[in-house]
């Protein structure tokens, strides 16, 4: 705003510079003014006075000085100020002073000495302005200002700043929310015009080389970095409209979480945008991002900058992502401390994620040929494609997801297909589902699942396994060969906020008998110490059918036994409370091979001591026996054992029928260590055969 003594001032000046320009060196040596407070849109200067000492009709030495000037945000006041100009240009219509120096202190970038050159003309009051060497955060700024009545143009050209002063100076602004340390410089070329106090126009031209820089908590990190970012800017009313583009083509920049290696995939951005800042809102119309192999995708909405959650609409649509590179850069670092925290990807994905009312609203995504696997070989799928639909409110919306071959604990699952529809915080299959597995099949008849954000917090199955080959299951899990197939039911299994537990009993068909599971609790199933609870019941074994599988030696017969309250860490027993037994029925043939009488006495290196009663019981090649059993409760690492009957001393693993050849085999340890149990029972089923000597 120009005040009329901003006015009357102006035109004095105007008056007394005229005068001084008619009158010749001889008629007037030299001119002392002292104008005091001179103000103008957006400035003012305290106390100026001038001084003018003619050299001929046009030229004189003019000395400005000044105590104090307040300049337009952002560049802060200013004192001390000294204009000297040893040849300056005064004539009818003009001043000017092509070289002068510049002298003043600056609250904002400290004392200054500047080469300066200026031109006034008083027919159309334009006034040019040139200021160089200006020193600025460890570099030199130039500054080149043009004002006239249709507004004023300025020019801002810095060099060689350093990246620690700048973002110390952008810090204390409040502009940049972190401090940050390193090395780096910064140029800058600004471009602003407007009229009066108020820019209308602009353009901006940033160049960052970094070797290394970073914050004081290792949250903002970059090496070897180049960034270059263009910018325009224009006023609309009460808002300011702008667009911009970022590229970045080598180094690397850590943002936490986020890795980006711009060495191997550059990134480039362009984005427009109005921002309004008397509501400190963003109306965002263009973001799109751009790394070659990683990801392509577009994004608009509105923000509010003050809010807790900025989002208040934003819709991303993911053109294209690729993996590994997705994965890697992008998804892995949010997914630490989950199952998906360890993945070798391969494949594309496309996806729109669409935000409102400060919250995830709905997603759709199509990944394409996609392959997972966890490195540590818990699950893994391949042609992976789906049409996933999904919505916070609304209808029900349907998915479709399909792959070609997966496994899960190495258990190789065969081409499948799910339907499935979801509404809001929870989704259930549509129709059944069949898996296969190895040369057997899962069929799901139910499935729901509810979730919490970031985590599924219940689900619930109910199927059946129909027959799989026992033999094909244990070679794929690496366990010992078994033989015979592998079916049962899977009644109500429930999993809520990480533990996983089954309603019913769930029943195992193996080796000719029966196992039900009942209590069973599986806690954090995929994480790195899994934990598992449960009780289970074993009905009518074949032994020769279990014995061969293990190549333990021939045992016929029939075993019945019981594990309660088993508890596993990491899948290896804590405690539990077992037995197995000769069921009290059992009409079968009872006979037991010399290799399995000699496995069991050898197991004497884990405690059990077992004995033959007759040295030349070893012309044998099996024997009648009774009943045969053992027991184990298992506590702090030492197992309680027990057999089927007291002995003298010790206890009967296998007891003998009254007629010869008869056959004991006593176990004389009362605690035994379960590791070095455990041991002696593989180094058993491991040999490839055994001499009773």
């Amino acid at each position: 705003m120009i005040t009329d003594r901003s006015a009357r001032t102006a035109g004095l000046l105007t008056v007394i510079l005229l005068a001084g320009a008619v009158l010749t060196a001889d008629a007037l040596e030299s001119v002392n003014l002292k104008l005091g407070r001179v103000t103008g849109p957006g400035w003012s200067v305290d106390e100026l006075e001038s001084r003018l000492v003619w050299r001929d009709a046009q030229r004189a030495a003019l000395l400005l000085t000044a105590t104090r000037a307040r300049l337009p945000e952002p560049f802060g006041s200013i004192a001390g100020l000294q204009l000297d100009c040893p040849d300056a240009l005064i004539a009818a219509d003009e001043v000017a002073c092509s070289r002068a120096r510049l002298v003043f202190s600056s609250d904002r970038i400290g004392p200054q000495q500047v080469r300066t050159g200026f031109s006034y003309r008083f027919s159309d009051r334009r006034l040019q302005l040139d200021l160089a060497n200006i020193r600025l955060d460890g570099g030199r700024l130039s500054v080149h200002a043009t004002q006239a009545a249709h507004g004023w143009d300025l020019t801002l050209q810095a060099d060689g700043l350093q990246l620690d002063a700048v973002a110390a100076r952008l810090a204390a602004a409040g502009i940049l929310p972190v401090r940050i340390d390193g090395t780096g410089t910064l140029s800058i070329t600004a471009e602003l015009q407007g009229k009066a106090a108020r820019p209308e126009t602009g353009r901006l031209s940033a160049r960052l080389e970094s070797s290394a820089f970073s914050d004081a908590e290792g949250r903002l990190a970059g090496e070897n970095l180049e960034l270059q970012l263009d910018a325009d800017v224009a006023a609309a009313g009460t808002r300011w409209r702008v667009s911009g583009e970022l590229s970045a083509q080598q180094g690397q920049l850590y943002i936490d979480p986020v890795f980006v290696d711009m060495a191997k995939t550059p990134v480039h951005a362009t984005t427009r945008f109005d921002w309004h800042p008397d509501q400190r809102r963003i109306s965002l119309h263009a973001f799109d991002y751009d790394q070659p192999g990683t990801v392509s995708l577009h994004a608009d909405g509105r923000l509010d900058i003050d809010a807790s959650s900025m989002i208040e609409t934003l819709s991303v649509d993911v053109r294209e992502g690729v993996f590994p590179g997705l994965y890697d850069t992008y998804f892995q670092p949010w997914l630490i401390n989950t199952v998906l925290a360890d993945l070798d990807t391969e494949g594309k994905l496309s996806a729109q994620l669409y935000w409102q009312d400060r919250g995830l609203a709905s997603v759709r995504l199509r990944p394409e040929g996609l392959t997972i696997h966890d490195r540590e070989a818990r699950f893994g799928f391949g042609g992976l494609e789906a049409q996933i639909d999904w919505a916070a409110q609304g209808p029900l919306r349907e998915s479709q997801l399909a792959w070609e071959q997966g496994h899960v604990y190495r258990v190789p699952l065969g081409p499948s297909q799910l339907q499935v529809e979801s509404a809001g915080s929870s989704v259930r299959l549509r129709e059944p589902a069949r898996i296969a597995v190895l040369d057997g099949e899962l069929q799901v008849d139910e499935f729901e699942l509810e979730y919490a954000p970031g985590t599924a917090s219940r689900w619930h199955v109910d199927g059946l396994l129909t027959p799989v080959s026992m033999s094909d299951l244990t070679r794929a899990l690496g366990w010992p060969e078994f033989g015979g197939r592998l079916s049962g039911m899977i009644p109500d299994v429930n999993y809520r906020d990480g533990d996983l537990s089954v309603g019913g009993m769930l029943l195992v068909r193996v080796f000719d008998g029966d196992i039900t599971l009942s209590k069973l609790r599986l806690a954090q199933p995929l994480s790195v110490v899994p934990r598992l609870w449960v009780d289970a019941r074993a009905t009518n074994i074949d032994l020769e059918t279990l014995t061969r599988t293990f190549s333990f030696g021939r045992i016929e017969g029939r075993l019945d036994g019981r594990v309660d309250e088993l508890y596993m860490e990491s899948w290896r027993p804590v405690s539990f409370d077992a037995a197995f037994a000769t069921p009290p029925d059992d009409k079968s043939r009872h006979r037991i091979s010399q290799k399995a009488v000699d496995n069991i006495s050898s197991i004497g290196g884990g405690g059990l001591s077992g004995a033959l009663s007759r040295s030349f019981m070893r012309f044998f090649k099996d024997f009648p026996y009774d009943r045969l059993g053992l027991s184990c409760r298992l506590e702090n690492g030492t197992c309680e054992m027990g057999g089927v009957a007291p002995a003298a001393n010790g206890y009967y693993i296998v007891k003998s029928r009254l007629l010869p050849p008869r056959l004991d085999v006593i176990g004389y340890a009362d605690r035994v260590d379960w590791d070095s149990l455990v041991s002696q029972l593989v180094a058993v089923t491991r040999r490839q055969g055994a001499v009773v000597k």
